[in-house]
């Protein structure tokens, strides 16, 4: 099992307010029951990025908080397992699939899950919608997770 050196913060481009992203250091999450922690290792940028930045999404009440991480494209590594994490190893190349709502809220209801009303609720934004995924670290929940090929 590979070692990794995780800081205790990281840098994260964050949405304050409609057009205007602020460079913050942010603490670096601790994994929970069921979620992987992973150090970005690539990114892309979305389509609904920008949208997201200028307030096209407001009519969702979206973002669900500010200052908001958002982001959702990238690849990385595990570098921690959460309590019961038993399908992942340490090591493991993964890219995390963000677009999980919660089933129940209204924009879920009608079929936006990508801007579901209760991610953040719970402590995690679901590393959705980030201007390219200037975190280098990302706290996923496991079922969130695939496996990259090497």
């Amino acid at each position: 099992m590979e070692n990794f050196s995780i800081p205790e913060t990281m840098k994260a481009m964050t949405l304050v307010a409609y057009d205007k992203l602020q460079l913050a250091t942010v603490p670096v999450p601790k994994p929970g029951p069921g979620e992987v922690l992973c150090r970005i290792k690539s990114v892309a940028i979305c389509g609904s990025d920008p949208k997201m930045i200028h307030g096209d999404y407001a009519w969702t009440n979206w973002p669900p908080y500010y200052p908001f991480i958002m982001g959702h494209e990238w690849a990385g590594q595990i570098v921690a397992l959460g309590e019961g994490v038993n399908d992942f190893k340490v090591g493991d190349r993964v890219a995390g699939e963000a677009h999980v709502g919660c089933g129940k809220c209204d924009n879920c209801k009608k079929g936006h899950y990508t801007v579901c009303l209760n991610y953040g609720k719970d402590g995690h934004d679901g590393g959705l919608l980030l201007a390219g995924r200037q975190r280098r670290v990302q706290r996923l929940q496991d079922q969130r997770t695939a496996h990259h090929p090497r």
